[in-house]
């Protein structure tokens, strides 16, 4: 087992990992919008594969998880930071340890959740707007973090999407998430996605929790 491996469920070099993973995203981006010669891809390429043998003697063996590299549930401390790129530093919409996440910024405020930031070029569906999936993807870890800093983790039972506009690619996005009530296990959710001041999506979500009195769920 490799050092990586055998040092437990948490990343050891975050800030390291970080950085790599922005320039990854970075690269994503790049590959995304460019036309470049043969000769620049195999290069490219080669790099890239360069890059995936250093790697892979750190694999960490287990199941991934949201708030670490191995499956872990987090805690009510996690959960108090209000930022969830904190207690979720592996999702894939607002982890700052994965590559694939844009991410986007999300700050609870004791009530709401509000969110900021944009999609890119890797995220288009219909040309210059965001992919119907991807704005899918996003509310449900928008509805799903609002209610894990509420202290109701839940996972997504229903989640109802109302397209009012398209989302445009590289804008400037809002997003606002709250918790509408409960009723027993079931946590009822809702929010919007914003761009310049029009609402362009909105979300309805059923959550059910599996264990009310275990706490935010992981």
């Amino acid at each position: 087992m490799s050092a990586a491996a055998s040092s437990g469920p948490q990343v050891t070099s975050p800030e390291e990992t970080a950085a790599t993973v922005a320039a990854t995203r970075s690269l994503i981006t790049a590959l995304r919008i460019a036309d470049a010669p043969v000769s620049v891809l195999e290069r490219v390429a080669a790099l890239v594969g360069e890059a995936t043998d250093l790697l892979a003697p750190h694999h960490v063996e287990g199941t991934p998880g949201q708030t670490a590299l191995r499956t872990t549930l987090a805690g009510a401390d996690q959960f108090a930071t209000a930022e969830p790129g904190r207690f979720f530093p592996y999702s894939p919409v607002v982890g700052p340890l994965n590559a694939i996440a844009p991410p986007l910024t999300f700050v609870f405020d004791g009530e709401r959740l509000h969110g900021t930031g944009t999609l890119g070029a890797p995220f288009v569906g219909p040309p210059g707007t965001v992919h119907g999936g991807v704005v899918a993807m996003v509310f449900d870890e928008l509805l799903g973090a609002v209610n894990a800093c509420l202290g109701m983790g839940a996972f997504t039972g229903t989640l109802t999407i109302r397209y009012e506009r398209p989302t445009p690619i590289d804008a400037d996005l809002e997003m606002e998430s709250w918790i509408e009530g409960t009723e027993g296990r079931k946590v009822f959710t809702v929010g919007t996605i914003s761009a310049g001041g029009e609402v362009t999506a909105r979300a309805d979500g059923l959550f059910i929790r599996v264990d009310p009195g275990a706490g935010p769920l992981g």
